[in-house]
């Protein structure tokens, strides 16, 4: 039997426009900064337990596949000056294409021809080329440029190549095949080349003789036979040609060409060991000046006493008037050696010339520490690394005994073997100039003398270039080996360690910016502040609540209570005395706290002593009967289909609040519920109680929320702590804007308790 539900008079009551409430206190918008700390601490755990599984896969990933590499290097000498007395005499010749030398050849050592060498190359013998580390590359010549590495200094000596590798003896002999290929195709190949010259040389020097023995009337065949005495050339050259020697007069020649070169090397040795001992000198002086203790204070300009006198020591003025004096020393102890007469005025007054150099010398080196000490601090001198200037001048002075003690050592080699060479020339006279052209008075110049001797002119220069290259050939070569492949004994930790790491801490990243990711496309609610900033309308409650569990602890069953009853204080004291008596409470989407609100507020009026009315109109998900704790056979549903009336549906609780449940949902309510029977039913519930509070549909999903939400005088829209999204809240919000409700507010739920202080 279908009961209907009496008309009931509706109290007539005028409402005032919406009042606009301030915002409570912190309701700005968070900064970035802020809302980034927000979300880290909200998936802290989760970053922790997923980054570290993730940043230790990859750092056991990055440990196996990022292994540490040995290293290996060997070194290389490149001289500074040839060891050749060709130029001898100027010993600083050498020093000015040094620095053009030595970075051709380091880099030679890279060039294609020498790779390639090194890994035909065996090596304790393996073929270099089919070591597994070079296997295994694609390209084996861009591995070895890639990873060989050629380094210099500026100031030294050395060229050093290194290589990283993950095997060990891969790498040792890996760097010496090519230490070996470099000195075999690049240095020894000079060599070669030069002996071959040398040969073309000598057989020039042949035919020559020959042209010079048939228009002297000697016999055609020559005489002259290639250097060594067995008629080999030096260091194995090819030969074939054997002579017996040129014509007296010219082996008279060559006889003074070597005399002239035996000489040199002689003073070239006296002169030597007096150089020896003054570096000597000089390296006790820097020890001793090193076993001072490093204590005086620095100048104004920011430099020490031995820094300046260091930069004294480089300037190019002191160094020139430096080696000048030195010179004259030297050729005032050479003159007392050679003459009887040691205080002879010529000699005294190299002496005298040098005092007066070295008083100037040291007027000079005065001036230029004056100078340097004034140098502000941000010149370029002050601005230089601070090292001790009396170890790199020490270790360059002794550098320089090595060359002196090596040039020494090759000299007396080249002496003697001049000497010998020497021994086995004529030894009468040479010729004087007027005895190579014979002139007639009557018949002038005799042209085929004047070609004959322009033809001698051209052997003799011959045969000096020939003897200076067979010094050369037989001196110390200039690049050596110093060292060759060293064996790795520690592995190269640090790339490994630190791939690791940042592995490990990628995966923590990684996970962090998931979370990022998420929080930016999902933006939920983080606080009160981002609520504030989103929706227009006043907050008008703050709640700490989150869930049922949470009011089961006491503490924070009081927070809730509090805030309820704060939320309730506003409604009786701004909106009820204004004559509002239905008050909706809905949200954007399911699960926001809407139902807990309601069922709240409505318990928190009844203690208050208002005659109050909670009814679930969200028809299709209730939950106001669980919250009040009654059944749910009979409610709205029924009223709407008119299948009940308000005695069997409305319930009574012990504290004198009425609860309509919502009912059973059916097709027939959704046709009733745009009618004109929900107004009707709405009037008929408003009109015995002060305050009727609706649980609405959620205003996003239902068609029903919104016929419920315009019908009533105050809309509480809920917003609950990382449930709500703030896009929905804000087309919520902007929903009920639209709607024109005379008043509404926002409910937000999960707050903190410092939040619901506001």
């Amino acid at each position: 039997m279908t009961t209907t539900v009496p008309p009931i008079s509706l109290r007539s009551a005028t409402f005032s426009p919406r009042s606009v409430i301030p915002r409570p206190p912190g309701a700005s918008a968070a900064p970035p900064a802020g809302r980034i700390m927000a979300w880290l601490r909200l998936h802290w755990l989760t970053i922790l337990f997923c980054g570290g599984l993730l940043g230790g896969a990859l750092a056991v990933v990055a440990w196996t596949f990022l292994p540490s590499k040995y290293e290996s290097y060997a070194l290389l000498r490149v001289a500074s000056t040839p060891f050749t007395v060709s130029n001898s005499r100027d010993p600083n010749k050498g020093r000015t294409e040094f620095a053009t030398y030595i970075k051709t050849n380091a880099g030679l050592i890279k060039n294609e021809f020498v790779l390639n060498r090194a890994l035909g190359l065996e090596v304790d013998g393996q073929r270099i080329g089919d070591l597994p580390t070079i296997r295994e590359q694609k390209n084996p010549f861009q591995f070895l440029e890639d990873e060989l590495i050629v380094s210099t200094q500026e100031g030294s000596e050395l060229i050093r190549l290194t290589l990283k590798g993950h095997s060990p003896e891969d790498v040792r002999r890996i760097v010496n095949a090519v230490q070996t290929a470099f000195m075999e195709e690049v240095i020894e190949k000079e060599i070669k080349e030069r002996q071959a010259f040398l040969l073309v040389l000598e057989t020039t020097l042949i035919n020559l003789q020959k042209t010079l023995n048939e228009k002297g009337g000697k016999p055609a065949e020559p005489n002259l036979r290639l250097a060594g005495g067995d008629g080999k050339a030096p260091n194995a050259l090819p030969t074939g040609i054997v002579n017996a020697g040129p014509p007296e007069w010219v082996q008279r020649q060559i006889a003074a060409a070597q005399v002239s070169r035996t000489l040199a090397l002689q003073e070239q040795l006296s002169d030597l060991p007096l150089a020896i001992a003054t570096q000597k000198s000089r390296i006790e002086q820097l020890k001793k000046r090193l076993e001072q203790p490093k204590d005086s204070a620095p100048a104004p300009s920011g430099l020490t006493p031995e820094m300046i006198a260091a930069a004294v020591d480089r300037d190019p003025d002191v160094r020139a008037l430096e080696a000048a004096e030195q010179a004259m020393r030297r050729e005032y102890a050479l003159d007392r050696s050679r003459y009887e007469n040691p205080d002879a005025p010529a000699i005294v007054a190299k002496l005298k010339r040098a005092d007066e150099m070295a008083a100037e010398l040291k007027e000079l080196k005065d001036s230029k520490a004056k100078l340097f000490a004034q140098v502000r601090p941000n010149a370029p001198l002050a601005s230089a690394p601070m090292v001790d200037p009396r170890v790199a001048e020490f270790d360059a002075a002794v550098l320089r005994l090595q060359e002196l003690e090596a040039m020494q050592a090759a000299s007396k080699l080249k002496l003697v073997a001049a000497q010998e060479e020497l021994v086995r020339l004529p030894h009468e006279e040479p010729l004087k100039p007027a005895e190579f052209r014979k002139v007639d008075d009557k018949k002038g110049i005799d042209p085929n003398e004047s070609l004959a001797e322009a033809e001698d002119g051209i052997f003799r220069g011959l045969a000096q270039n020939a003897a200076a290259l067979r010094l050369d050939l037989s001196s110390p070569k200039r690049v050596s080996v110093l060292q060759t492949a060293s064996t790795p004994m520690q592995k190269d930790t640090r790339k490994q360690i630190l791939a690791t790491i940042f592995a490990g801490l990628m995966g923590f990243a990684f996970v962090g910016l998931v979370a990022f990711g998420y929080e930016t496309v999902a933006k939920r609610a983080c606080g009160l502040a981002d609520v504030a900033a989103t929706v227009p309308m006043p907050i008008v409650g703050v709640v700490p609540w989150d869930n049922v569990d949470s009011t089961n602890d006491p503490v924070r069953r009081t927070e809730i209570l509090e805030a309820i009853d704060k939320l309730r204080a506003y409604v009786t004291q701004t909106w009820l005395p204004r004559g509002a008596t239905t008050v909706g409470v809905t949200s954007a989407l399911l699960d926001e706290g809407k139902a807990f609100a309601a069922f709240a507020l409505a318990d928190s009026l009844a203690d208050a002593g208002y005659k109050t009315l909670v009814a679930d109109f969200d028809l299709r998900t209730p939950a106001i009967h669980s919250f009040a704790k009654v059944g749910n056979a009979a409610g709205v549903c029924e009223l709407l289909r008119g299948e009940s009336d308000f005695a069997r549906t409305i319930q009574m609780l012990p504290n004198g609040l009425h609860v309509l449940p919502a009912g059973r949902w059916s097709d027939d309510v959704r046709r009733v519920a745009g009618s004109g029977r929900l107004e009707q039913l709405l009037r008929c519930l408003a009109e015995p109680y002060d305050c009727v509070i609706l649980h609405a549909h959620p205003l996003l999903t239902a068609a029903e929320s919104i016929e419920v939400a315009r019908r009533c005088e105050v809309v509480l829209l809920c917003a609950k702590h990382r449930e709500t999204a703030l896009p929905a809240l804000a087309r919520a919000a902007d929903r009920v804007t639209s709607m024109e409700v005379p008043h509404s507010g926002v409910v937000y739920l999960g707050a903190t308790p410092q939040e619901a202080l506001c």
